[in-house]
């Protein structure tokens, strides 16, 4: 018992990595690479990315207050999404075969 729940806790703190670290390497790639995004396809994997462009006027301190303020919540939403998942996993793996 004591096994399977830190196993599922594990599968959380995977999807709360990836919700800051998707951030972090994204930002990356726009600042280093000089990429202009076009459509919304950033919007998928950074889904508070919204939170950073507000800030883009205000400079470098803004800016990087805004970046961590958008990672933090990217990790929330992948943190949900990671207790969703949890939960449907550990719905079908305790079902009888």
């Amino acid at each position: 018992m004591v096994a399977t729940v830190k196993a599922d806790l594990k599968i959380v703190r995977y999807f709360l990595a990836a919700g800051f670290f998707v951030p972090c390497l994204l930002y990356l790639v726009i600042v280093v690479g000089d990429v202009r995004i076009q459509g919304s396809w950033i919007l998928v994997p950074w889904p508070t990315f919204p939170l950073i462009m507000s800030a883009e006027a205000g400079g470098g301190s803004v800016e990087a207050i805004a970046f961590l303020i958008s990672a933090a919540a990217n990790m929330a939403v992948y943190g949900l999404m990671g207790v969703v998942f949890r939960f449907v996993y550990r719905h079908y793996r305790s079902r009888p075969s």
